[in-house]
């Protein structure tokens, strides 16, 4: 069974503890803001729930997308660098059996 990987409506920012701002507290809006994808997992790789998939530019921020399921990265809906926004579908997870 394949579960679908979706674009939440808003998402934090990943924290760069390295150079902390106020604004890594604050959600980035997606139904008004679109980013740049950029997958840190291949297609066939195994995933554990949780685990970062994918990350995505927006607002001058990056957002880290996490596993919702464990299983295998089936496919990719949106490819790297191709602009996505809140509801798409980024890819499939095969759901381990």
């Amino acid at each position: 069974m394949k579960c679908p990987i979706v674009a939440p409506q808003s998402h934090l920012p990943r924290k760069d503890p390295v150079n902390p701002c106020p604004c890594q507290g604050r959600p980035v809006d997606l139904t008004v803001k679109k980013g740049v994808l950029f997958w840190l997992k291949e297609v066939g790789e195994s995933v554990s729930e949780g685990e970062p998939l994918c990350e995505g530019e927006a607002a001058k921020q990056v957002l880290e997308f996490a596993a919702p399921v464990g299983g295998v990265l089936a496919e990719r809906c949106i490819e790297d660098e191709e602009v996505f926004s809140a509801g798409d579908i980024l890819g499939y997870i095969e759901i381990d059996e």
